[in-house]
């Protein structure tokens, strides 16, 4: 009888800590709180622990993929943000936030016919963004000093 149970228990115990592993909205609204409290405190690092447990806990947490890459942006560690809002795109297509910050991001790395791009779509996607527009500029200067120099 206990050779029977054993298994049993043990069964009944790992499908407990499978179902406790699940997302809870309430960890993720705290871990969320806390990690946008630190940014705005500018503790960039611990805000950024925050959102891998956030994204960890929902591998489509949008939101916690746009400040994850908001984060690492001023932490000038520019690739890790192009993932960050690579993938809030790929999760909404439609988010002319993810497209005006990945655009932001390519003009840091100088990469401005890809900034140029992503402004482009921002401003489809949200055509009363004036910033948008600013940033638009900015790099169409920058690539037509580019050609007159050649």
């Amino acid at each position: 009888m206990k050779k029977i149970l054993l298994p049993i228990l043990l069964s009944i115990v790992i499908s407990s800590c499978i179902v406790s592993n699940k997302p809870n909205i309430e960890d993720l609204e705290h871990y969320h709180s806390r990690a946008l409290a630190n940014t705005k405190l500018g503790e960039y690092k611990q805000a950024l622990r925050d959102f891998n447990t956030i994204i960890s806990l929902d591998a489509k947490h949008i939101t916690a993929y746009y400040n994850r890459g908001l984060s690492y942006s001023i932490l000038h560690k520019y690739q890790k943000a192009l993932i960050d809002f690579n993938k809030v795109i790929e999760l909404d297509p439609n988010s002319s936030d993810a497209y005006s910050e990945r655009g932001n991001t390519y003009y840091y790395l100088k990469k401005y016919k890809k900034a140029l791009s992503d402004y482009n779509k921002a401003i489809n996607l949200d055509p009363e963004n004036s910033d948008n527009y600013k940033s638009r500029n900015r790099v169409r200067k920058i690539l037509e000093n580019r050609k007159g120099n050649k």
